[in-house]
């Protein structure tokens, strides 16, 4: 037998329900009540025979309680199970040969094994233990003046008991069976669970990411612009009045935009500084806005097609565009700023050149300054790459390469 055998069987029975005590009680009653007929009517002529099957029962009892009652049956190992079979059927001979009724008791065991072992096993030992009982209890004298009614009997009887363990075993195997498979549909319905949760996770943590890249390339774009603003409108306000009240115009035009491009960005709408307008409309505006302010010569070239594109690439490339104007605009003291977007074979690449101060060894990894790495992730995140380069002889250069999905 083997240990997936053994313990497919023994589990359901380490349970002991009400017909499995009682055919274990009928089992141990059967012992007694042979061992008491015999003693009962060879009385009072006892001798060695008497106390040898005495003794022989009692040990037969006791391995048969220890077995069923007294030894974990969920954690049998085949070779303990070997042991019981073999040494029960050993007493079951011993006490054939002194008390013929005794060999009934094979029945027994025949069932036992059949519902236990593997069906190789158990069927080829149960002919062995019915055939060698019959030779031990009878003789080949006897066996051989057998009627052929008396052979159907006998041998449909302990047939019986085979068909009826094989039957048990085949519930347990089952039994078995359709455990396994809850246990199995209890497991993975745990690891949705957990996948589950962990996708909730995960999605919680990119809208984080989201809203703050939004927050920064917007809000903290506009929070910049108004702040320049404010120092020109500061310096100008005594000397010249007149030039002084357009800013104050544009910094109420840009407060009111930032509050709009801050909901759409709550509300995750297309990206904030779009609106409704295209692509090539709205580069062509953050050009011409940051060239007037700054006063700085802009060239914008964007290819045609590039309303075209995919949403999610629009949204990338407008942000990686408005992000390399605003650190031109705050940090690289330049005098040209070049923004160009060309369309290639299955790729879009925006690049934004200045030729200013360049960027420094830690520009992305900077505290406190999210703007770069929050460009990257966007990119990474529309299956693109991000370059930062610095241009020769000097200045800056953000290249964002995006592959286009036909």
């Amino acid at each position: 037998m083997t240990a997936t055998s053994s313990a497919a069987a023994a589990e359901p029975q380490h349970a002991l329900t009400i017909p499995r005590v009682a055919l274990h009680f009928l089992a141990l009653g059967l012992m007694a009540y042979f061992l008491t007929s015999h003693l009962y009517w060879t009385r009072p002529k006892w001798g060695y025979p008497e106390l040898l099957l005495a003794v022989v029962v009692a040990m037969q009892a006791g391995l048969y309680l220890k077995r069923w009652f007294f030894a974990p049956l969920d954690a049998c190992s085949p070779g303990a199970w070997y042991i019981y079979f073999a040494g029960s059927l050993a007493c079951c001979f011993a006490e054939s040969l002194i008390a013929r009724p005794f060999y009934w008791l094979v029945a027994l065991y025949v069932g036992q094994m059949c519902a236990i072992l593997t069906p190789r096993i158990s069927i080829g030992a149960s002919v062995v233990a019915i055939i060698g009982i019959q030779f031990t209890a009878f003789g080949p004298t006897r066996l051989a003046n057998r009627s052929v009614e008396d052979w159907v009997f006998y041998l449909s009887l302990f047939a019986s008991w085979m068909v009826m363990g094989l039957f048990i075993k085949q519930v347990v195997t089952v039994s078995q069976g359709r455990a396994e498979l809850i246990r199995e549909l209890d497991a993975a319905n745990r690891e949705v669970k957990m996948a589950r949760d962990r996708e909730v996770d995960v999605a919680t943590l990119r809208e984080r990411e989201r809203l703050a890249r939004d927050l920064h390339d917007n809000l903290g774009h506009s929070l910049v612009t108004l702040t320049v603003q404010l120092e020109a409108i500061q310096r100008l306000l005594p000397v010249d009045l007149d030039r002084a009240r357009p800013l104050l115009e544009d910094m109420k035009t840009l407060s009111r935009s930032s509050t709009e491009a801050l909901r759409r960005s709550l509300a995750n709408l297309r990206a904030s500084g779009l609106g409704d307008k295209s692509l090539t409309q709205a580069m062509e505006s953050l050009c011409a806005d940051v060239g007037r302010r700054t006063g700085l010569k802009i060239d914008c070239q964007i290819a045609a097609g590039a309303d075209g594109l995919p949403p999610a690439v629009v949204e990338a490339l407008w942000h990686v565009a408005q992000e390399g104007l605003t650190n031109v605009e705050k940090h690289a003291q330049a005098h040209y700023v070049g923004v160009s977007l060309r369309l290639e074979p299955q790729l879009a690449v925006l690049r934004v050149s200045d030729d200013g101060g360049g960027l420094p060894p830690d520009a992305e990894g900077r505290p406190g300054h999210y703007g770069l790495r929050g460009l990257r992730e966007r990119v990474e995140g529309v299956g693109g790459t991000l370059l930062l380069t610095t241009a020769q002889p000097k200045g800056a250069i953000v290249e964002a390469r995006v592959r286009l999905i036909a």
